[in-house]
């Protein structure tokens, strides 16, 4: 087994953890890091166990392009950045985007990062629907 230090992920909180891994790289386990200057060893049940996702048979591997039919197929990341690009060229159209265009942010990221985003948003695509997914 070996040990990966990282940081948990489940919220903005930024925890010390060691990630447990066996050598077909199967997360066995999460450990705290007991010296983290956050976490100072204590970690809340989702980063004690919020692993199980990672290996998870419902978890998309690649971007997904919904059809004209409305069924998806399996895209490249390059083809999906340039459909999101194109999606937004054509939203962009005037002074104030709010009904074309909406952002969402999340609850793992740091208010720092959240705040990046709102910005994002407002500065660069000009638009006021900005939501918060912060229901863990």
């Amino acid at each position: 087994m070996k040990r990966v230090e990282t940081t948990c992920g489940y919220c903005g909180c930024g925890c010390g953890i060691y990630v447990n891994v066996a050598d077909d790289d199967t997360i066995l386990g999460i450990t705290p890091s007991y010296n983290h200057i956050v976490s100072k060893g204590k970690l809340c049940s989702k980063g004690w166990h919020g692993y199980a996702f990672v290996r998870d048979s419902r978890r998309l591997t690649s971007p997904l392009i919904r059809q004209e039919d409305g069924t998806f197929r399996k895209a490249s990341w390059d083809e999906a950045l340039e459909r999101v690009a194109e999606g937004l060229r054509g939203a962009m159209m005037g002074e104030d985007n709010t009904d074309r265009i909406g952002v969402i942010s999340s609850a793992r990221c740091t208010n720092e990062e959240n705040y990046l985003m709102a910005k994002l948003a407002r500065a660069g695509l000009k638009t006021s629907s900005v939501d918060h997914c912060a229901r863990l």
